[in-house]
């Protein structure tokens, strides 16, 4: 009989919470996020804007700045998982910082930021606001949130050992699985069922340090096409075919934000048992599409991974 697969333990972290990026020109992000994401601004001025997805006050965040990205947002269960991760950042050097101030801006009950070993300015937090006004998207959107939270972030990072210590073996992040061809390696891990929460690449791809993409996952094929029907009419730039994925096979594309960072929109990502499910290795990138446009950004991952 063969022995019983160890349990793994659980990460520190639940959830994707919210994503915060930079941007040149704020009004053409409310535009884009509302007219092609289907994300509803819930507060716009010179300032901010911040797009809502669902029931939580907000989950995209849009700054003035050069369009790198702003700061990830963790979302953790409670109080104590939020010690817990205070406790795990500090045994490996790390400088989490309680923000009270910050935890208010970002209308959360507590919240601790540290920086990844990226140079990402990172969100640990728990206690989300949840409005009384219903979430309303200007397209009819429906988000695929809750316990997967707001969807996944990949991330280019410089050293690709040092980041899986700081998010697999320090937050417990587990892995899902990797893609690897003769051009690349990305590694994908998960915190909850959705198939990945994380995904990270090295620099030597040719992409600069920082959040490659983000993505919404919405819960109608429909709702994908018509994004898409207007990114190709000329709403935003098409990075990304439509394609189906390898791993997660989820159907989406790929288009540029007016920030320097992707926004994937995708429907049927699958999910994670993490009773049965093992890693495996694919060596191929999609089932079929995600064919880099031209002009896009460079290819050093996978065409729209």
């Amino acid at each position: 009989m063969a022995a019983p697969t160890a349990q793994k333990p659980a990460p520190l972290v639940s959830a994707l919470g919210y994503v915060g990026v930079t941007a040149v020109d704020l009004a053409a992000w409310e535009k884009f996020g509302t007219g092609v994401l289907g994300l509803e601004a819930v507060e716009s001025t010179p300032a901010q804007l911040l797009l809502r997805a669902d029931e939580r006050a907000w989950r995209v965040s849009v700054r003035p700045g050069d369009g790198t990205c702003d700061f990830i947002g963790w979302e953790v269960a409670d109080a104590a998982a939020l010690d817990a991760v205070v406790a795990a950042l500090e045994s490996i050097g790390a400088e989490p910082a309680r923000d009270s101030v910050l935890a208010k801006e970002r209308r959360v009950a507590d919240l601790v930021r540290v920086v990844d070993p990226a140079g990402i300015h990172l969100e640990f937090f728990h206690g989300p606001e949840l409005p009384a006004t219903p979430f309303e998207s200007p397209t009819g959107a429906t988000f695929v949130t809750g316990a997967l939270g707001l969807g996944h972030a990949v991330l280019v990072v410089p050293d690709m050992a040092e980041a899986e210590h700081f998010y697999l073996e320090t937050l417990g992040f587990l892995e899902s699985d990797r893609v690897r061809t003769p051009r690349f390696d990305v590694l994908f891990t998960h915190c909850n069922p959705r198939h990945h929460s994380l995904a990270m690449m090295p620099t030597k791809t040719g992409l600069e340090a920082g959040l490659h993409h983000f993505m919404v996952e919405v819960d109608d094929l429909d709702t994908v096409g018509h994004a898409l029907d207007k990114v190709n009419d000329g709403a935003a730039k098409l990075n990304s075919s439509l394609g189906k994925h390898i791993n997660d096979l989820m159907v989406s594309f790929y288009c540029q934000t007016p920030s320097k960072c992707e926004v994937e929109y995708g429907v049927g990502g699958i999910t994670i048992d993490d009773s049965v499910w093992e890693p495996t290795v694919h060596t191929t990138e999609n089932v079929w599409g995600h064919r880099r446009m031209p002009g896009a950004p460079p290819d050093g991952m996978p065409a729209g991974m």
